[in-house]
């Protein structure tokens, strides 16, 4: 008959457990110097090698000819065990052996020696679903068993275990399988199976699975049996996924404001059969993907895809603001959530996703622009008090604008021709402003520039150089930048008086005000 891969190569040594160094070094090493424990805790996520560990160690303590703390194998103890023929290694499933007369008769059984075994071993599976009555009839054999018994409690949901419980067992954690060693155990099953796998397939199979082996080798036995060579694109088929490239068009559809093309990618995904709410989960796990770029110093050892995708990723989150990214989170959430309580689930996505494409939502519009838009509309309001001193100086002109550690020309041609828009500009002001809400204001209405080495901040208020020349402000500034890009930068200023003219500061006002979709009326 066959056997699942997941049983076929569930591990029979200790060193053949994946991912979980912190459970079977330490029981490797209680084991060589015979400290047994009367009774075990085993807790972790599924698929992480609880029973696994439950099995070896039952063998292990019974194993009469032990090897540095793994059974042999070769034994009659550990072969009955394998085979079920030893009747002193006992498996409970307690979500449906829960009640206070299971449990009882667990206690009688307990009080005889074992018949082969130098242990009776009493694996309960799941053992958060006892009944409170049944956890009290546990607790004595448990805090006093027979010397010849040994229990070992496997549970997914420890939270649920009372406190007296917990208190009379050696608690085991089990962590999340890294993605990594989940593809390289894979590619190893395929090896065994005469299957080619390609990296990419290895590793979303490794990123579905979500940290659980036994997930993994299940999708991996389905994908078999499409062929003897499995590719990412036989993956997302067998597993109902979207592919890649689709996610990423749906976010430079938002990017773009481009509605029409979302809803065409929906119908074309609609009509393939995909799942509007496995869609959106997806479509969520990708903008996550993006905050990620966006937030962690090296996101690459996080995410889970191809370069190639990442490379796109990258790009898009480069595009997008920090707070927008959160705020397509959020939408795409409350879709998830609206489509579980009933709602039409085609109509839900398509519906969230025009409005994520359509709708500007309050504070979309660069901080910086909307500093300048307000900042111009003080300066009309002036000129329109004071109309005779347009181009108009007199004695009591103010004198220009002291320069802040300003280059030569040359080197400030240089630096300005080199430069490019750095757009995480508002995300530095938003982290000054947490630690200093009056120096985040003197920077309102800037915009910065990235050039080399040097961060180049161009703004219309002198109270932004002034910031600048002060050590503990230009300290917080560099910390901020530090915070946002991973990286230090010179700061420097991007023009100075004699350099620009005011015509050339209101063009490109207007330029970006129509970038960000804002209607300007340029007569005016």
């Amino acid at each position: 008959m066959y056997r699942v891969l997941y049983r076929k190569y569930r591990p029979r040594y200790f060193a053949d457990v994946i991912g979980q160094p912190q459970v079977t070094d330490t029981l490797k090493n209680e084991l060589r110097n015979d400290r047994i424990a009367h009774a075990y805790l085993f807790t972790g996520s599924r698929g992480t090698g609880k029973t696994t560990c439950s099995k070896i160690l039952a063998k292990a303590v019974n194993c009469l000819s032990p090897e540095n703390g793994d059974p042999c194998g070769r034994c009659e103890i550990c072969r009955g065990i394998d085979d079920g023929s030893v009747l002193d290694v006992v498996e409970i499933d307690a979500a449906s052996n829960n009640g206070v007369d299971d449990i009882r008769t667990l206690r009688e059984e307990a009080a005889f020696t074992p018949a082969n075994a130098k242990y009776r071993v009493y694996i309960i599976d799941e053992v958060h679903m006892l009944s409170i009555g049944a956890f009290n009839a546990l607790l004595k054999t448990l805090e006093e068993p027979p010397e010849h018994v040994v229990f070992i409690l496997a549970t997914t949901e420890v939270h649920k275990l009372p406190a007296t419980i917990l208190s009379r067992c050696q608690r085991f954690d089990f962590h999340r399988i890294s993605p990594k060693d989940i593809a390289d155990r894979l590619k190893y099953v395929c090896q065994c199976e005469n299957t080619e796998i390609d990296d990419n397939a290895a590793l979303l199979l490794a990123g579905i699975a979500d940290g659980a082996m036994r997930d993994a080798l299940s999708l991996l036995d389905q994908c078999m049996g499409k062929g003897d060579r499995i590719t990412e694109t036989i993956v997302r088929q067998t597993a109902g996924l979207a592919d890649k490239s689709h996610l990423i068009a749906i976010t430079d559809a938002i990017i773009k404001k481009d509605s029409a093309a979302a809803v065409e990618i929906v119908d074309q995904l609609y009509s393939q059969s995909k799942e509007m709410l496995r869609l959106c989960d997806e479509l969520t796990a990708h903008f996550r993907e993006l905050m990620l770029i966006k937030s962690v110093k090296k996101p690459r050892d996080i995410i889970v895809m191809s370069d190639e995708d990442y490379s796109k990723a990258n790009d898009q989150a480069l595009a997008l603001p920090m707070r927008e990214v959160v705020a397509v989170i959020d939408s795409l959430q409350r879709a998830a959530e609206k489509m579980t309580r009933g709602a039409n689930r085609r109509i839900e996505m398509e519906m969230t996703l025009v409005h994520l494409c359509t709708s500007v939502s309050p504070g979309s519009i660069d901080p910086a622009i909307e500093g300048r838009v307000a900042a111009l509309e003080r300066a009309v309001s002036a000129l329109k008090r004071t109309p005779a001193s347009v181009n108009t100086q007199t004695s009591n002109a103010p004198a220009p604008p002291v320069m802040v550690n300003k280059p030569s020309a040359d080197k400030m041609e240089e630096l300005r021709k080199n430069a490019v828009p750095f757009k995480e500009w508002p995300e530095v002001i938003e982290e000054i402003r947490k630690t200093s809400k009056t120096i985040a204001a003197g920077f309102d209405g800037s915009r910065a520039f990235l050039s080399g080495k040097y961060l180049l901040i161009d703004s219309q208020r002198e109270i932004c150089y002034e910031l600048l020349r002060k050590s503990s402000q230009r300290d917080s500034v560099r910390n901020a930048v530090k915070m946002i890009t991973g990286n230090d930068y010179k700061l420097g200023r991007y023009s100075y008086p004699d350099e620009v003219k005011s015509d050339d500061a209101l063009t490109g006002l207007i330029t970006d005000l129509k970038a960000a979709g804002v209607s300007v009326d340029e007569k005016r």
